[in-house]
């Protein structure tokens, strides 16, 4: 029965991961996004605690290396893609932020061949190099980027894309520690590392954990972040996982278009902010390529 409904488990979390934008896009406007993102760490961290206290002994296996690629994971992977992916939200239409996340096979694959000396082909090469140029195309259209609103739109690309490195090197120095720690463990201390380093930053360079705003009686964004941290983030990536371990990742990759695709849509039906024909071309084509790169990796 659940390899039946594997396809539809992938292919609801990029539904349900979509449905975030009701939230996020409003409350960036409400509370700091360092806020933002120390809420939903801390919220995670709620959960996955019993996990930690469970496996507290695998720390005294913990060496140098261990605490980096955590810190990596936590601090970066989780902690700084999440904060540039929602910075990206107050320069560009969200539903770009969400379209150049596709981008993340081309930099996992990249840091795979640098850091795990991973072979790539020739036609991976082609394929990511067209997926990075449509990536220009899906944010800027035929525009100059260098031109009124166009500058905020290249902040936000910027944004973007650095969320996709975050990310897909994320999975890069999961798969390190994947070696040696079991997949509970090493998600549970990615929120871990996550929560300190946000809640120290939030402090340090934002405003805090701004409570009053957070559970603000006129607008209270508290129930958003509970959602963005619980569903649309930890219930939809269980599905993902779920349903992963029956996908092969080539369907895998076509399925995970939902999550895009139905971003597109909430931003264009729900908050009237529709992309050019140009720019869904390019997102077309972006599409695509990065599912010919899936491709020649599983080849």
């Amino acid at each position: 029965m659940i390899v039946k409904l594997a396809p539809l488990f992938v292919a609801l979390c990029g539904i349900i991961r979509s449905t975030d934008l009701f939230f996020r896009t409003p409350a960036v406007k409400e509370i700091a996004v360092l806020t933002l993102i120390t809420w939903e760490h801390l919220i995670n961290l709620a959960v996955v605690l019993p996990i930690l206290i469970n496996n507290f002994r695998q720390y005294k296996v913990f060496d140098r290396k261990d605490f980096l690629l955590f810190i990596l994971v936590g601090c970066g992977a989780s902690a700084l893609g999440i904060l540039c992916f929602t910075e990206a939200f107050l320069y560009m239409n969200p539903a770009l932020a969400v379209l150049m996340q596709k981008l993340q096979p081309i930099i996992t694959i990249s840091l795979g061949a640098i850091l795990l000396r991973e072979k790539i082909s020739h036609s991976l090469v082609a394929w990511s190099l067209l997926a990075i140029v449509s990536s220009y195309f899906v944010s800027f259209g035929l525009t100059d980027p260098f031109s009124g609103e166009w500058q905020k739109i290249a902040i936000g690309s910027i944004f973007a894309i650095l969320a996709a490195f975050f990310w897909g090197s994320g999975t890069i120095w999961g798969k390190m520690l994947l070696q040696k720690y079991s997949q509970l463990f090493v998600m549970a201390n990615r929120f871990f590392f996550g929560a300190i380093f946000t809640l120290i930053i939030s402090h340090l360079f934002g405003n805090g954990l701004q409570i009053e705003s957070v559970f603000s009686e006129t607008k209270p964004v508290f129930g958003g972040i509970v959602y963005m941290a619980l569903i649309s983030g930890f219930v939809a990536t269980t599905f993902f996982y779920v349903g992963l371990k029956w996908v092969n990742a080539t369907l895998a990759s076509i399925l995970e278009l939902f999550f895009p695709v139905s971003s597109v849509l909430i931003m264009w039906l729900g908050f009237n902010r529709p992309l050019s024909g140009v720019q869904i071309a390019a997102g077309l084509v972006m599409f695509f390529a990065v599912y010919r790169v899936n491709q020649a990796r599983t080849d």
